[in-house]
C-alpha cells in the first residue's frame, strides 16, 4: 500500500536526492507533494535525504553533482545515486523488498579524492520526533501512517535530537570503502505493536523477502539489444510501470497534478503493464475499473466522477475493451470477462444508442478527446475507438456468452468506419488527409475558436483566434490500423501531425494540438508524442518514428522511464506538471506490439518485426499465458524470411507475418529477417550511435 517516489532534484541547492511516500490505494493522495506521509511543513521531504557529516559540516546530495539511474540490486530495479561529499564518494541504493512496506537503503562511501585518514558520519532522519525507540530503530506515528528507520551495520550507532540515527565514526584512509544497510518501513495499520514487530525483523528477514521479490521481478520481460534507445527505454519503463499502480489497482492518472481516475488513462497504463509482463497486477487494475469505474449503464468515470451524456468520452469504452482483449490475449485468463459480463455488455452497447448517434451513423457529442467543450460535432478519435472496441467485443463475444451479437457489432463498426471516411457531406477528410472533428449542424470542418484556457500568459489566453488543426489523434486511426497503414490518406495524416514538431520551441516532441489554441501551457506532450510515434511507425516512416524515440528518451523523464504530461514553457505551468503512467504504459506497448510486432489477429499470435536498423539482433524473454517466449530476431529493417517455431520453419503469410501455430503455448521461436534499407533512417541511427 506504500509508494515512494524517488526523486533527484536538479535545481537549487536543498538536498537533492529524497523521497515522498504515498498511499497507493488513495488515487488523491499523489495529487501534491505535500500530502505525502514524510512531508512536513517546515522541512518539506529533506528529512529522507541522507547526510554524510565531517567534523562540524553535514553534505547532502547537490543537484549538480548528484547522479541517479535505475540499477539491478540482487534481482530487484533499484533507484540508484552518486554524490559527493567532500573526498568522499556516496552511493545509495534504495529497493522495495517484499509486499508489506519495507524499503532497504544501501549506503556505500569510499574515500576517492582525500589524501589522509578521515573520519565520516551517517545520519538518517525521521519526519517527527520519534514515538519509539530501540537499540538501532526509531518509529513515528505521522498524518495517521508508521514511519521507521533502521540500520544495520558494525559502525557505533547513535540517536539524537529524537528524530535522526547517527552511524560513526566511520574512519577511512584514502580508497578505502565503508558499507551500512539502513532500512525504512512504513504502513497504515493501527497496531504500533505490530509495526515495531516487523521492522525489528528486517535485518533478519532481509535475505528472504529480497528472494521473493527477486522471484516476482523473474516473471516480468527481459529485452536485450544492441539499440540504446530501446532497450533503455523498456528497461526504465519496466521497472517504474509496477510502481505506478496499488495492489488493489488504483492508477493516479496525473501524480502530483490530478490525483484523479479515467477509464482511458487506466486501461492504457495496463496495457503497458500487460506488456513488461505483470498480469497478476494488470489484473488489479481491470478489476478496479470494472467494480468502481464504470457505472451499472455502461458510462466510464472521467476525473474521478461519471459526466452527463452531453460530455461522455466515447473512446473509452474502445481503450478498455482494446486493453480487455490483449488481457485474454496474453494471459488466457477469461476470469474478468464472465464476472462482469452485464457490466461490459452495458459498456459496449452504450455509444450504439440512439441518444449518441444519428443519420450518419456516427457518434456525436460536444466534448472533444482533450476535454474542451465545443458545439456538437463528430470526433475522429471517438469514431476510431468506438469502432475498435466493438470489434474486440466481437472477438470476445464467445468469452462473454454473447455469440449473437457479434455479428451486430462488427457491423455497426463497419457503418461508422464506412461514413467516417465516405460519408458525403460529414466525412473526417479533407484535402487527402483525416480531420480532427467536424461540426453536426452545418457539416463544416471544426477548426477555427475562440477558447481561452486557464493559464495566464497560455496562447488560447492572448490570442484573438485558436486553431485546433492538426491535431496528435489523427495519427492513432493509423497506429490502430483502422486504416490501411500503408494508404496514402495514413501518410498524408501522418505528415499533418508531424506539423506538431517543434511548434514554438527548438528541443523536440510534438505538440497535442495546434499550439494556438492551448489553454494551459504550451510546449511538448509525451504521450502525445507516443500516439505519433506509433502512427509514424505502422505507415513505415521509420525516420520520423526514430527521432520520435530518440526524443523521449533524451528528455526528461527518458531514463526514469516516467515523463511529464507536458514539457512547459510558460512559469504558470511548472506546478501543474504532473507525472503520467500512459506515457510509461505507451512507451512499453510501442516496443512490443510496433517495434517488435507480436500482434493478435482474432485469439492467433502473429510476429512481423519492423526494427530499426540498429535494433537487431534483439532477444525477448516474455511471459505468455503459463509460460514464457523466448523470442530472437536477427537481420534489421526488412521482410520476414522465415522463423523457426519450436523446431519448426514457417514462412510468412501475404501480409510478410509469422503466424503462430494455434496451439503453441510457449517456447522459441527465431525470426530471420531480409536486411533492407527502407527509407533514411539508418542515417539517424547512425548519427545517433556517433553521438
Amino acid at each position: 500500500q506504500i509508494k515512494m517516489m524517488v526523486q533527484a532534484d536538479k535545481n537549487g541547492t536543498s538536498p537533492a536526492f529524497n523521497y515522498l511516500l504515498f498511499d497507493a490505494h488513495n488515487a488523491a493522495n499523489s495529487r501534491i507533494k505535500s500530502n505525502a506521509y514524510n512531508y512536513t511543513k517546515d522541512e518539506k521531504y529533506f528529512s529522507s535525504s541522507l547526510r554524510l557529516r565531517m567534523k562540524k559540516y553535514a553534505f547532502a546530495a547537490l543537484g549538480n553533482t548528484c547522479e541517479t539511474r535505475w540499477t539491478n540490486c540482487d534481482g530487484v530495479p533499484s533507484a540508484e545515486a552518486e554524490w559527493w561529499a567532500s573526498g568522499f564518494l556516496v552511493k545509495e541504493v534504495i529497493t522495495a523488498i517484499g509486499d508489506d512496506g519495507a524499503f532497504r537503503r544501501r549506503i556505500r562511501i569510499k574515500s576517492v579524492d582525500l589524501v589522509a585518514r578521515d573520519t565520516a558520519y551517517l545520519q538518517l532522519w525521521l519526519p517527527k520526533k520519534a514515538d519509539k525507540e530501540g537499540n538501532d530503530y526509531l518509529t513515528c506515528r505521522y498524518k495517521d501512517a508508521n514511519i521507521g528507520i533502521r540500520v544495520h551495520t558494525s559502525y557505533p550507532v547513535k540517536k539524537t535530537e529524537g528524530r535522526m540515527i547517527e552511524i560513526g565514526p566511520i574512519v577511512l584512509s584514502p580508497n578505502d570503502s565503508a558499507e551500512v544497510i539502513s532500512y525504512l518501513m512504513a504502513d497504515f495499520q493501527p497496531d504500533n505493536a505490530q509495526f515495531i514487530a516487523k521492522i525489528e525483523k528486517l535485518p533478519t528477514a532481509d535475505a528472504e523477502l529480497t528472494r521473493q521479490t527477486a522471484e516476482k521481478w523473474a516473471q516480468t520481460n527481459q529485452l536485450t539489444s544492441p539499440d540504446v534507445v530501446v532497450s533503455g527505454l523498456y528497461s526504465a519503463v519496466t521497472a517504474t510501470l509496477p510502481g505506478c499502480a496499488g495492489s488493489n489497482g488504483v492508477i493516479d492518472a496525473g501524480m502530483l497534478e490530478y490525483g484523479g481516475q479515467w477509464v482511458r488513462d487506466a486501461s492504457m497504463t495496463a496495457i503497458g503493464v500487460i506488456h513488461t509482463g505483470n498480469f497478476e497486477l494488470s489484473r488489479a487494475v481491470f478489476e478496479h475499473i470494472l467494480t468502481t469505474m464504470v457505472h451499472d449503464e455502461g458510462v466510464t468515470m472521467i476525473a474521478g466522477g461519471f459526466e452527463n451524456p452531453d460530455r461522455e468520452q466515447f473512446d473509452q469504452m474502445g481503450e478498455l475493451m482494446y486493453a480487455l482483449k490483449s488481457y485474454v490475449d496474453w494471459t488466457g485468463d477469461i476470469s474478468l470477462l464472465k464476472q462482469h459480463r452485464d457490466k461490459i455488455l452495458k459498456l459496449v452497447e452504450r455509444p450504439l444508442s440512439p441518444n449518441f448517434r444519428d443519420e450518419t451513423g456516427m457518434v456525436h457529442n460536444r466534448r472533444e478527446f482533450w476535454e474542451r467543450t465545443f458545439d456538437d460535432a463528430y470526433e475522429l478519435i471517438y469514431q476510431t475507438w468506438v469502432v475498435v472496441g466493438l470489434r474486440c467485443a466481437a472477438d470476445l463475444s464467445g468469452h462473454l456468452n454473447a455469440g449473437d451479437k457479434a455479428k451486430r457489432w462488427r457491423k455497426e463498426a463497419d457503418v461508422i468506419l464506412d461514413a467516417m471516411l465516405h460519408h458525403p457531406t460529414a466525412q473526417l477528410k479533407d484535402n487527402g488527409h483525416l480531420i480532427k472533428r467536424r461540426n453536426r449542424a452545418d457539416k463544416q470542418i471544426a477548426s477555427m475558436m475562440i477558447y481561452r484556457g486557464w493559464k495566464p500568459g497560455a496562447p488560447g489566453s492572448v490570442e484573438s483566434m485558436s486553431s485546433i488543426y492538426p491535431d496528435a489523434t489523427m495519427a492513432l486511426p493509423v497506429a490502430l490500423n483502422v486504416i490501411d497503414p500503408a494508404s496514402e490518406l495514413a501518410r498524408q495524416t501522418i505528415l499533418e501531425t508531424e506539423k506538431l514538431w517543434n511548434r514554438r520551441w527548438s528541443f523536440g516532441g510534438h505538440d497535442r494540438y495546434h499550439t494556438s489554441s492551448q489553454g494551459d501551457q504550451p510546449g511538448p506532450w509525451p504521450f502525445a508524442t507516443c500516439f505519433i510515434l506509433r502512427g509514424e511507425h505502422e505507415a513505415g516512416m521509420y525516420d520520423y518514428s526514430r527521432r520520435s524515440l530518440e526524443w523521449l528518451y533524451q528528455i526528461d523523464g527518458g531514463k526514469a522511464g516516467l515523463w511529464y504530461e507536458e514539457i512547459p514553457l510558460i512559469p504558470s505551468g511548472y506546478a501543474s506538471a504532473g507525472l503520467l503512467p500512459w506515457t510509461s504504459g505507451e512507451v512499453g506497448f510501442f516496443i512490443i506490439h510496433h517495434l517488435l510486432g507480436v500482434k493478435f489477429d482474432g485469439d492467433r499470435m502473429t510476429i512481423k518485426p519492423n526494427l530499426y536498423e540498429t535494433t537487431a539482433p534483439v532477444k525477448a524473454d516474455l511471459r505468455y499465458r503459463d509460460s514464457r517466449i523466448k523470442l530472437e530476431i536477427t537481420g534489421g529493417n526488412g521482410t520476414v524470411n522465415h522463423a523457426i517455431v519450436n523446431g519448426n520453419k514457417i514462412r510468412p503469410d501475404k501480409q510478410g507475418r509469422i503466424v503462430v501455430p494455434s496451439n503453441f503455448t510457449g517456447g522459441t521461436i527465431s525470426i530471420n529477417i531480409n536486411t533492407t534499407i527502407l527509407n533514411d533512417s539508418v542515417l539517424i541511427d547512425k548519427n545517433f550511435k556517433n553521438r
